[in-house]
């Protein structure tokens, strides 16, 4: 009996967690979706359904939940996590630089387009790099700033460079660059496959 309950929860919150997603996405591209939530202390990648071969990622900041998963962290500028929000803080030179947790699912390197939604105006550029293992250097794979930045209601929209799709990625690194130091909410973050 516990085991079906469980079950239902999990199913219950799948669906519930596929249909926020699929909402972020909407005028994007569809696809099949992994669920992630963050909490005060963290945000993670937590698949909640068997997973297919290509499936978008989804980190949601400012859902208040404990968690005990590892977080995307403030490189440079900070992060600041609780209270069903989370701010980002840029440092004196307008950027905030945030690094995933480690050991991205495989569905990472079929990253087509990124999305991160950030409340406000005032986004200037965003840089997406990747790192192949714990021990590599960091790699450009999407870089957009002026108009190739795409605003939607879904967030900023930032294209993958083309030829940078050879080998896993184990971890990303997004820079964020604003005209001002004004603190900002971050609400999502997202990884989206190219379609079979």
């Amino acid at each position: 009996m516990e085991n079906l309950i469980a079950h239902i929860k999990i199913e219950r919150r799948w669906i519930a967690a596929a249909l926020a997603v699929a909402a972020m996405v909407a005028g994007i591209e569809t696809s099949t979706l992994v669920h992630a939530q963050s909490a005060p202390a963290a945000a993670a990648a937590v698949p909640v359904a068997p997973a297919p071969a290509r499936e978008a990622l989804s980190w949601n900041f400012g859902v208040a939940q404990s968690a005990t998963r590892e977080a995307w962290t403030a490189e440079r500028g900070s992060l600041s996590l609780g209270n069903g929000e989370a701010r980002l803080t840029p440092d004196a030179n307008r950027r905030v630089v945030l690094v995933s947790p480690p050991g991205l699912p495989e569905s990472a390197r079929d990253a087509e387009k990124f999305v991160v939604q950030v409340l406000g105006s005032g986004l200037q550029r965003v840089r997406i790099q990747a790192r192949r293992d714990a021990r590599g250097g960091w790699i450009t794979i999407a870089d957009a700033s002026g108009s190739a930045l795409l605003s939607t209601a879904a967030g900023y929209v930032i294209k993958r460079k083309p030829g940078t799709r050879d080998g896993s990625i184990e971890r990303l690194r997004i820079e964020l660059e604003f005209r001002t130091t004004n603190p900002r909410e971050l609400k999502r973050i997202a990884v989206i496959p190219a379609r079979p």
